[in-house]
C-alpha cells in the first residue's frame, strides 16, 4: 500500500470552554472603511465575551496564508454576515463580485443571515442586499448619528434581535440539509485559523480517485497536541456540503473501533446492526460503503494502521481520512 501523509506542523489551538456554540460572524467591508470596521469590532466585544458570537474579518488573517482562500473559507461557513455598506464597498470589485455574491447566495439558500450596516450615505438602490433589513435603525448611516458610539449601540441591538430570531427559528442550515448522517463528536473551534495549504492538500489527495485497496488514505500525522483532530473536524465542516454522509470513528484501540463501527451500523439503520457477531456488522458496514457514494469517513487517532486496515472500505465511491 502506498502511503500519503499530510504532516501537521505545530499549531496552537484553544478549545472553547462554553457549552453553547457561538454564532460565526463574517464581516465584509472595504479596506478604506477599516477604521469604522475596527470600531464595530470593539462594540461586538460583549457579544464575543459572552460566547454569543465568534466574529472574523480579513484583519485576522495570519501572515503567510493565502488570503483569498482564507476569506472564502470563513465566508462559506459563517452563520451571520455583516455587510459594511459605503461608497467604497459599492466600488470594490472583490466585495461586489465575490463576497457579496456568495453572501447573498447563501442567504437565499437559508444558509446564513445577511445584515447590511450602512456606514456612510451612498446609492445602494436596487443592490442585491436592498431587500434586507438595514442597520442602524431606519437605514440611517453610522456617520449621520450624533456619535459613532450611538450608531453602533443601535447596530448591536439589531444584531441581538437577529440572533434571538435565529435561536427561535433555527440556525441557518449551513448546508446540513444535504447531509443524511452526521456524527462528528466535536464542535468547531472558533480559535482555529489558517492551514489553508493543508486543507488543499487533503482535498487533492481525497479526490485522487485511487481505490483504498491499493493505497492508504490520507493521514494527518504529527506530534500529539498539535491539532490533528481539530484539523479533521474543520475539514469535515468546510466540505460537508459535498457529502451526504459525514461519519466519524475513534480508532484508539481495537475495542473502541469495533464499538464505533457497530454504532455506525445503527446510525445507518443497517439490517445487520443487531447481529450477535460483531464482525458480521463490520463486514455489512464495509459493503455499505462500497455500495454507496457521497460519504466521508474519518478515523481519529488511527495510530495502529495495521489494525485500521481491516476496517477500511474499498473502492472509490467515498473518501476516507485518518489522523495519526
Amino acid at each position: 500500500m502506498v502511503a500519503f501523509e499530510v504532516i501537521m506542523p505545530p499549531v496552537k489551538t484553544v478549545p472553547p470552554e462554553e457549552d453553547d456554540m457561538p454564532f460565526s460572524v463574517f464581516i465584509s467591508y472595504a479596506h478604506k472603511d477599516r477604521r469604522l470596521c475596527d470600531e464595530l469590532v470593539v462594540h461586538l466585544s460583549n457579544l464575543r465575551n459572552q460566547n454569543v458570537i465568534n466574529d472574523w474579518f480579513d484583519g485576522d488573517i495570519i501572515a503567510g496564508t493565502e488570503w483569498e482562500q482564507d476569506i472564502l473559507a470563513h465566508l462559506s461557513t459563517a452563520e451571520i454576515v455583516l455587510l459594511l455598506i459605503s461608497a467604497h464597498f459599492m466600488a470594490s470589485s472583490f466585495c461586489q463580485s465575490v463576497e457579496l455574491k456568495q453572501a447573498i447566495d447563501r442567504h437565499d439558500a437559508n444558509q446564513a443571515r445577511i445584515i447590511p450596516i450602512i456606514l456612510r450615505p451612498t446609492d445602494w438602490k436596487d443592490a442585491p442586499f436592498a431587500k434586507l433589513q438595514m442597520l442602524p435603525s431606519q437605514g440611517k448611516p453610522v456617520s449621520k448619528w450624533p456619535t459613532h458610539d450611538d450608531a453602533f449601540e443601535d447596530v448591536i441591538k439589531g444584531i441581538r434581535r437577529a440572533i434571538k430570531d435565529l435561536n427561535a427559528t433555527g440556525t441557518p442550515s449551513m448546508g446540513r440539509e444535504q447531509v443524511s448522517a452526521w456524527n462528528v463528536p466535536f464542535r468547531r473551534n472558533p480559535f482555529f485559523t489558517g492551514r489553508e495549504a493543508i486543507f488543499t492538500q487533503i482535498h487533492n489527495l481525497l479526490h485522487a480517485g485511487k481505490p483504498t485497496a491499493l493505497w492508504q488514505p490520507p493521514a494527518i500525522r504529527g506530534l500529539s497536541g498539535i491539532g490533528k483532530t481539530q484539523t479533521a473536524v474543520e475539514y469535515a465542516l468546510r466540505y460537508r456540503d459535498r457529502y451526504q454522509y459525514v461519519l466519524w470513528v475513534q480508532a484508539n484501540d481495537h475495542e473502541t473501533l469495533l464499538l464505533n463501527f457497530v454504532a455506525l451500523a445503527r446510525l445507518l439503520n443497517l439490517p445487520e446492526q443487531d447481529a450477535r457477531e460483531q464482525q458480521v456488522v463490520v463486514q455489512a458496514l464495509k459493503q455499505w460503503f462500497e455500495a454507496h457514494s457521497g460519504w466521508l469517513l474519518i478515523f481519529d487517532n488511527a495510530d495502529d494502521l495495521a489494525m485500521v486496515r481491516d476496517y477500511l472500505p474499498e473502492g472509490t465511491k467515498g473518501h476516507t481520512l485518518l489522523t495519526t
